[in-house]
């Protein structure tokens, strides 16, 4: 319970945007932006996770929100830091992204996003995690090895 907290704490004051603060998403330019609608059920970014789903070899079927989706991860991922290392981390790829389209004007492709996904928390991992090391081109060819650490 205390990692959701955390997790709630986080997307308060990182992402969520206040009641009154209803702008378009910059990805798919279709719904309101809110956390759950840019981090989950925007089109664009649901590609985004089907591409990392297929290379996790994850099932995976969008939640309603952002506690079940960190939820999911708990049973994917055995180490707690690992767990919420990645989780964030992924999150972060999709937030700078965004920021990056609307104050530098600048365009992503999906498997832009997905690269900066896989790359991001291996780097991270091999630096701040006591884990049994795993090397780039296993982390690619199997992450569940690396991720159930």
């Amino acid at each position: 319970m205390i990692e959701f907290r955390r997790i709630s704490i986080f997307l308060r004051e990182v992402y969520i945007l206040q009641a009154d603060d209803c702008e378009r998403c910059v990805f798919c330019e279709d719904g309101d932006e809110s956390a759950t609608h840019l981090f989950l059920h925007c089109d664009w970014v649901s590609k985004v996770w089907s591409e990392v789903m297929r290379w996790l070899n994850f099932n995976f079927i969008i939640p309603p929100n952002l506690f079940i989706h960190a939820f999911c991860w708990s049973r994917e991922v055995r180490s707690k830091n690992l767990r919420r290392g990645v989780w964030l981390i992924w999150h972060a790829v999709v937030w700078r992204s965004r920021n990056s389209i609307i104050f530098n004007a600048k365009s992503f492709e999906i498997s832009d996003l997905v690269e900066q996904i896989k790359v991001l928390p291996w780097q991270w991992s091999l630096s701040r995690l006591n884990i049994e090391t795993c090397l780039f081109y296993e982390w690619c060819w199997n992450p569940q090895f690396c991720l159930r650490g």
